[in-house]
């Protein structure tokens, strides 16, 4: 779902300084603070973990105790297993690799969700005729990742086909395969599929996201932990996500500055500062439900995404949605 552009050695750097990072925003206080090692979903860094980098610039972390280091995984499988083993303590992964996870009976918890609607579709070159109506024999990317794989069923279901009348081609990047023409369909969520083809070509791909291709409309990402860190060190969890609220809201609040200030906080993330600004400014409509709240969870959410994953066999069986999530660790608003 989110362009590949690291090789291990990179991944590494990246790991590497992000502790320094969160050590040097809080200055000679680290040591009176308590250390929480924050898991991204991706390799390297890229402007979804805005929020995080502003709760660490403005002093967010410090002011509720804690310093928290920024750890990046060696591929997109590997998030929910180290918060599992206690390699991290809270996380940032998809609603899909929580009901995988719950599936393996891994003992993840959901404790706020990122994003509030699924953005996911296809994106094809600017001009494109494509349509789901012509989808059969068509090339269709895939990044490899539990949320990509989940989510085509729904496409091809909606399109009236089988995964056998599509091809799906996964690769290392599918922007050089979508500009050479040797696929017809990238997938993305369009926070990230609007500025990397827009900053390929100058202009808009053809999309097809949310209802329009079939998905259930439910979050794409959330904020997660394993119970008995929860259990343990409740208040660290609540310390945290205050801190990511503020983080948030600034933010959105000053869209320009905070991707501004990611892109100078990674300058070797492989994303430009043009890309790194559309696409914040795309996510940031993303971050509140209907009544303006942040994180906030909900039984109907998890049923939803639960039928869907059942009925186009990605699990077998569906929890209860009291399985997966907890809105006990939520700050106010």
């Amino acid at each position: 779902m989110k362009r590949r552009i690291l090789s291990g050695v990179l991944a590494s750097t990246f790991l590497a300084a992000s502790s320094l990072v969160a050590i040097s925003t809080v200055s000679g206080a680290s040591a009176q603070l308590t250390t929480v090692n924050f898991v991204y979903d991706f390799p390297g860094p890229d402007m979804e973990i805005t929020p995080i980098v502003a709760a660490q610039q403005q002093g967010y972390f410090a002011s509720q105790g804690l310093k928290v280091n920024i750890i990046f995984p060696p591929d997109t499988s590997t998030s929910s297993q180290m918060l599992t083993t206690g390699a991290a303590n809270i996380g940032f992964i998809t609603t899909s690799d929580m009901a995988v996870a719950v599936q393996a009976k891994a003992p993840l918890l959901s404790v706020a969700n990122y994003s509030m609607s699924n953005n996911w579709g296809l994106f094809a070159k600017p001009g494109s005729k494509l349509t789901l109506a012509n989808l059969k024999g068509k090339k269709l990317f895939s990044w490899g990742d539990t949320w990509t794989n989940a989510m085509l069923p729904f496409v091809v279901k909606k399109a009236g086909l089988k995964m056998s009348d599509i091809t799906v081609v996964t690769a290392s990047n599918d922007m050089p395969l979508l500009l050479a023409g040797k696929i017809d369909w990238t997938t993305s969520t369009s926070n990230y599929g609007v500025p990397g083809i827009f900053g390929a070509t100058g202009k808009n791909p053809v999309a097809i996201t949310g209802a329009a291709a079939g998905v259930p409309n439910v979050p794409v990402w959330v904020y997660a932990t394993t119970k008995s860190y929860a259990s343990a060190h409740a208040s660290v969890v609540k310390a945290f996500l205050k801190a990511v609220l503020e983080g948030t809201k600034y933010a959105s609040a000053h869209q320009s500055a905070a991707a501004a200030a990611f892109t100078k906080a990674y300058p070797k993330s492989g994303y430009t500062a043009a890309y790194n600004k559309l696409g914040w400014s795309l996510t940031v409509p993303l971050l509140t439900n209907a009544k303006g709240k942040y994180f906030v969870q909900t039984d109907a959410q998890w049923s939803l995404l639960n039928q869907g994953l059942v009925a186009t066999k990605q699990i077998k069986t569906a929890p209860t949605p009291s399985t997966y999530y907890s809105n006990a660790y939520l700050p106010a608003q």
